[in-house]
């Protein structure tokens, strides 16, 4: 491995095309989403929805380099790549900052669950004004947890692990459907989405007779929070929906409750793969920053990559992300491509590689702010000779925020251990 790798491509089958791809996100990453990223983490919550912020300029930049329509249909300019070619894709955007990989990966998700119904009218309003590039201004956001309900909402499939109950409720009125309650303040994307993908309770029995429904933002009725203050994962807004009385049409609930604990199941096994993949990039770039900074640094009159005590931790860093790149690449090619055919992927390998990736990606950092020293606790970052700058104690802390994200790691693993019988 050199200097000018991040990594050594184990699988000799990755065609020129991915190449091309993964080159095309990798620059990318470098020039746009690192720099946006650091400035929207040093800004208020506020400051980075608001106008002119630097994150409608990301977003707008990955949408003119294709990167917001990965998994467009053909018919609408998709470019047609393979799963594992996605995946390597995502992986450069996620190491580039994993809060805005995230919103690029929600971005299209209202859009392509209209498009999977195989309703004409949903495909003509909604998927394809998207992905043709005529709306580009809309965007999603994925509502699922709840105040009362955060990671149960994940278990709502496992029936040794749901509960009743429902903070958000859809009940059937004429032609339509009229949604009342709350979100919790953890929605990702929902300053800056025009639609939601909501997930509601039908019947108060049990989470898993639920719904799945989109409802467009400018609704009457729909209100959204404020921003949330939080820890890391600083570049992608969350804030909680309120729905009061809001109305929307009949097919626009996608998934009703005799389909809804399969559709989650579903949902959920592409879910916490998705939550791995953007994970391991943010150990990633922890981990390429820091043998970088090891090469230069000089500590007892020797560079640190010379000691052994830096090799060990190193090696350590390395061994662990090629465990959990394997896992993740293999599961999300597996996972998306059971979905593709109309079937369920592996829930258990699902939960098993968010629980190892999030793991591993909160170990890598924290060993990198350990080699970088009192440097890494700057947020300013690290500056190298060459102008390179990387931030571990922000990394640091998105890396914490991926152990709770879309389900906090224990019930996953306990969803997980549900699904091996």
């Amino acid at each position: 491995m050199t200097q000018n790798e991040p990594f050594v491509e184990l699988d000799l089958s990755i065609s020129e095309k991915a190449k091309e791809w993964q080159s095309r996100a990798r620059a990318f990453a470098s020039e746009c989403a690192v720099p946006i990223g650091h400035q929207l983490d040093l800004m208020s919550p506020e400051e980075a929805v608001a106008p002119g912020s630097p994150y409608f300029e990301f977003m707008a930049r990955a949408r003119d380099g294709g990167f917001m329509s990965l998994t467009a249909p053909p018919e609408y300019g998709g470019p047609g790549l393979t799963r594992l070619e996605e995946y390597l894709v995502l992986e450069e955007l996620a190491t580039g900052d994993a809060g805005l990989a995230t919103s690029l990966f929600i971005a299209p998700l209202v859009f392509q669950y209209a498009h999977n119904s195989g309703s004409p009218r949903l495909v003509e309003e909604l998927s394809r004004p998207y992905f043709s590039g005529e709306r580009p201004e809309w965007s999603s956001c994925f509502a699922i947890t709840e105040p009362n309900h955060g990671s149960d909402m994940m278990a709502a499939h496992t029936p040794s692990l749901t509960v009743a109950g429902g903070d958000v409720t859809a009940r059937k009125d004429g032609d339509g459907w009229v949604m009342d309650g709350r979100k919790a303040a953890w929605v990702s994307c929902t300053l800056t989405a025009s639609h939601a993908l909501v997930c509601c309770t039908l019947d108060s029995t049990g989470l898993a007779r639920g719904g799945i429904a989109i409802v467009p933002l400018d609704h009457d009725g729909v209100t959204r929070g404020a921003p949330l203050d939080k820890l890391g994962l600083r570049s992608m807004n969350q804030a909680q929906l309120t729905f009061n009385a809001v109305r929307i049409p009949e097919d626009y609930m996608l998934v009703g409750e005799d389909a809804y604990a399969t559709a989650m199941h579903a949902t959920h096994a592409m879910a916490s793969v998705s939550m791995a993949l953007l994970a391991f990039g943010t150990g990633r770039a922890a981990y390429e920053g820091a043998v970088r900074y090891t090469r230069e640094r000089v500590q007892g009159g020797r560079p640190l990559r010379d000691h052994q005590a830096t090799q060990l931790r190193v090696f350590r860093m390395f061994t662990k992300l090629e465990a959990a790149r394997a896992m993740t690449r293999a599961v999300y090619t597996y996972n998306y491509g059971m979905a593709d055919e109309g079937g369920i992927g592996s829930l258990a390998h699902s939960c098993a590689s968010k629980v190892f990736a999030t793991d591993t990606a909160f170990e890598v950092c924290d060993i990198a702010v350990q080699l970088c020293g009192a440097r890494a606790t700057q947020r300013e970052g690290v500056r190298l000779a060459d102008g390179y700058v990387f931030y571990p104690e922000k990394l640091l802390r998105d890396a914490k925020s991926f152990k709770v994200a879309d389900g906090e790691n224990d019930l996953l693993a306990l969803i997980g251990a549900a699904h091996l019988d």
